[in-house]
């Protein structure tokens, strides 16, 4: 008697379990998708369908090679899913069968590029952003400033938004190697507010006081990106995000 209800105890267990583990929906992403769409979708997803969504933060490389592997059911990251797959293969991450790669956007985003609230100069060409990205412009005063160093905010996580900027304005050329380093994109507005000589990327949600925008923004997708059919959880999140869910993205 004992013996059986031990283990019908260790089999209701395992149910409980593998239930627990059957409700969620795994995603391997970073910040900007986190913030903008996880987050805000996170709690009503859950109390419709019972449902939890499990976040892995990673870059995208990293995100991508999580998927690739089968350990989550998709991966976002903040650039199209062309422009992901190339980096993935320049980076050194092995993606087989590229065809299966499917991906929803649920937003998009734009990049901003930011200078302190106060400097003169009002605007940047991408020919100008161009040479301060890449080192070849370096005193404010050759854009019509005050006469000082320009220092470059980049972080050292690695983004989206830092591939999309690298292909769009400076055109996949080498950045200036003396640069201003912050951890993540995050903290470039506070980074530019504090020194008067920054520039560097903010994303759409990172705007504050003390910084101002000195050239047109870059729109990129937040791309979820999956292989195959997706998991019937997944499906699911799909089907939340392109509904109800568009009420609580930001």
């Amino acid at each position: 008697m004992n013996r059986l209800f031990i283990s019908t105890a260790i089999l209701l267990a395992l149910l409980t379990s593998s239930a627990a583990c059957a409700d969620e929906v795994k995603i391997a992403t970073g910040h900007t998708i986190i913030k903008r769409v996880i987050e805000p979708v996170r709690s009503a997803f859950r109390d419709k369908t019972g449902i939890d969504i499990h976040i892995f933060y990673n870059d995208p490389l990293p995100a991508l090679a999580e998927l690739e592997k089968g350990n989550v059911d998709a991966a976002g990251a903040s650039l199209p899913l062309e422009a992901w797959l190339e980096m993935a293969k320049k980076g050194g991450v092995a993606v087989k069968e590229i065809g299966t790669y499917n991906s929803y956007v649920p937003v998009t985003e734009k990049l901003m590029i930011m200078v302190n609230a106060g400097n003169r100069v009002k605007a940047l060409s991408k020919e100008q952003l161009k040479g301060v990205f890449t080192g070849k412009i370096r005193n404010w005063k050759e854009v019509g400033g005050d006469d000082a160093p320009i220092l470059v905010v980049w972080p050292s996580v690695s983004s989206g938004a830092l591939v999309v900027f690298k292909a769009r304005v400076m055109d996949n050329e080498t950045l200036i190697k003396d640069v201003y380093d912050v951890e993540t994109i995050a903290d470039t507005p506070d980074a530019i507010a504090a020194t008067p000589e920054a520039i560097g990327i903010v994303t759409e949600t990172g705007t504050e006081a003390g910084i101002k925008e000195i050239a047109p923004a870059i729109e990129r997708p937040l791309t979820l990106a999956y292989k195959g059919k997706p998991s019937p959880n997944l499906q699911k999140l799909l089907d939340f995000l392109k509904g109800e869910g568009t009420l609580y993205i930001k």
